[in-house]
């Protein structure tokens, strides 16, 4: 089980640094994107020679169009097994690629790890927890729950995510996230399985999309989620 792992990044400066050490020290081989959406600051040369290191990884610039096209442009070009999805500005523990291979590896459409951010998993555990797919979606289509909405902490089978030729709305700046998660667990029936153990941290960044929102993005948000609950008719 080989993974994928998307990085999309944007004017993030010295935060990338942290990653890219993170990236560096995972305990198992897998294939990198890192896709910079036209950054200013010197982000990408960062990445391109990271990705020097390595004939897996692929660092790639595009036109400042979003992270959405970003993460776009690197789910068309994975050739992994399972898709990850990391945000540039986080930080990853060494077994983070390793762990949620072998989530996979059960058999699972979807594997998702412990994450702190505001909240960490309710205990530490070194044994996957299964879930079908209403329960899935019941912890994906709700704001701020253990499991989470968020594409960060989990690894998606690729041959699902085909399957349901699902890719992230580009035209949305908040909630893309839980509106491909939801829609992925929507479509697909299947065993989830979850892993609480701390293996991802989300940093608060000053300037970063969710710290920046407008009013009108946040009530584009609310109609996202409208659109989330919808999907649940999908489930038997």
């Amino acid at each position: 089980m080989k993974l994928s792992v998307v990085v999309p990044t944007y004017n993030l400066g010295s935060y990338v640094k942290a990653l890219l050490e993170n990236l560096a020290n995972q305990t198992v081989p897998f294939e990198l994107w890192l896709i910079d959406d036209g950054s200013t600051d010197g982000t990408f040369a960062q990445l391109s020679e990271f990705a020097k290191s390595n004939s897996d990884f692929h660092a790639v610039q595009l036109e400042h169009r979003g992270v959405s096209v970003a993460r776009n442009y690197g789910l068309s070009h994975a050739t992994g097994d399972g898709v990850v999805f990391v945000d540039g500005d986080d930080m990853i523990a060494p077994s983070f690629v390793e762990m949620l291979g072998k989530g996979l590896n059960t058999g699972a459409v979807m594997a998702a790890v412990g994450y702190e951010w505001y909240r960490r998993p309710a205990t530490q555990s070194d044994s996957f927890i299964e879930l079908n797919q209403k329960t899935a979606f019941d912890q994906v289509s709700q704001r701020g729950t253990e499991f989470g909405g968020y594409v960060w902490n989990k690894a998606f089978r690729t041959s699902a995510i085909r399957s349901a030729n699902l890719s992230f709305d580009e035209s949305l700046h908040l909630a893309e996230d839980y509106l491909f998660t939801s829609t992925f667990v929507a479509n697909t029936p299947g065993q989830y399985v979850y892993l609480p153990k701390l293996l991802y941290t989300k940093r608060n960044r000053p300037g970063s999309t969710i710290h920046m929102a407008s009013r009108q993005d946040r009530q584009e948000e609310n109609q996202v989620f409208q659109q989330i609950y919808e999907l649940q008719k999908l489930i038997n």
